[in-house]
Order: structure tokens, then sequence, then C-alpha cells
């Protein structure tokens, strides 16, 4: 499998962005993403998606000389994603944050006071080898967005950092594309209830070799 930008644009990156929100269409992304002005979007809808490929451009650039994450990482990495796009760029949350589920309930994300110990935590179990890495990859992510560390990006980070424990563990792809939402709204929703099969399901069924 190749670890490469272009494949990672192309079956990550654009997914990836378009489920949180983004008014765009695969291919008008994919235009964004191959320098052309797409017309009738919001400039940060561009953005957006440009800079998550810029980040992950310098992500992949600062990993190949050694494979191990690290909070420092994590924090560039929001910093070059919402570059331009937010005051609190490559810092941590400052307030609470929450979501509200399907069923109309609300879920609060770790409180901000409690993100530097829980992040520290979840560093040191991502750079641990795993005997299967695909339910331990669920799981880092499924902790990942509980935590919920920034404002903003969470999920796109989320997303990259699983796609690259499972090339450095198994050598593998992660798929995700647009048409991902709900399965992976779904499978986000049962981790609430402490349940990660359908993740780990939703997982090993976008791993390819």
């Amino acid at each position: 499998m190749a670890w490469t930008l272009d494949d990672l644009q192309d079956h990550l990156l654009i997914g990836s962005t378009l489920v949180e929100g983004s008014t765009l269409t695969e291919e008008q992304a994919r235009a964004v993403l191959a320098g052309r002005t797409v017309q009738g979007h919001a400039v940060r809808e561009v953005r957006e998606l440009s800079n998550y490929r810029a980040a992950t451009e310098w992500l992949m650039q600062t990993l190949e000389p050694s494979p191990y994450v690290s909070i420092d990482v994590v924090l560039s990495y929001h910093s070059r994603l919402m570059q331009g796009l937010s005051d609190e760029a490559g810092r941590f949350k400052a307030h609470a944050n929450y979501t509200i589920r399907s069923d109309g309930s609300r879920l609060d994300y770790l409180q901000p006071g409690k993100v530097p110990d829980a992040m520290t935590t979840w560093i040191d179990d991502f750079n641990r080898s795993a005997p299967d890495a695909v339910a331990t990859g669920a799981e880092l992510y499924a902790r990942f967005q509980a935590i919920h560390p920034f404002a903003d990006g969470n999920g796109r980070i989320g997303r990259i950092l699983l796609a690259y424990f499972l090339y450095r563990e198994l050598g593998v792809s992660f798929r995700f594309y647009a048409r991902d939402k709900l399965a992976h709204l779904r499978a986000m929703e049962a981790t609430d209830q402490k349940n990660l099969e359908p993740l780990e399901d939703f997982v090993r069924a976008r791993v390819q070799s």
C-alpha cells in the first residue's frame, strides 16, 4: 500500500472534510485540490480542504524519520489545519464543547482542564504496537473523539491519525468517503454506550491492503 498524499487525498481527505458539513461536492473538492477555482462556495470551505491537504503533507514529512507521534506534532498539525480559520489554531480547547446525538440528546466531551493529561495518555497508547491494530485503532479513534481536544477539527485530525496508525502497524490504507457519513455516525453513537463493535466493524470494512 502506498502512503502517499495522492492516495490520502482521493480516499480520505475529501470524504473526511465533506462529512463535516461542507457543501462542496466530491468533484468540486477534487477541483479545489487541483488548484482550480470553484464558484458559489464560502472561502472557508475551500480553505478547510486546502489546509487539510497541506497539514497532511507536513505530517507525512514529519513522521518519515520517526514513526512516533507527540503532543507537539498533534498541536502543530491542528495549527496548520486551522490556519486562517480560528484564533485557537494550535491550542487545545479553552471552552467546553458538546454535540447533539441523532435522538436529540446531548453528549458532552471531556472538560478542557482534563484534556492535556488525557491526550498525554492517548499519545502513549497510540505509540504502542497492538496485536489487533484494527480494534486498537478503532478504540483510539473513539477515545480521541470523546476527548474532543480542539474547538474544531477533531474529526479530521482523528481520521488522519487513525489512517496513520493502521499504515504504521499493518501497512494498509484506511478509506473514508462522504457516503460513509451515516454509517460513521451510527458507529460513533454506539461508542457513547461503550459498544465499540460497530466502530471496529466500520474501520475493518474500510481497510485496504
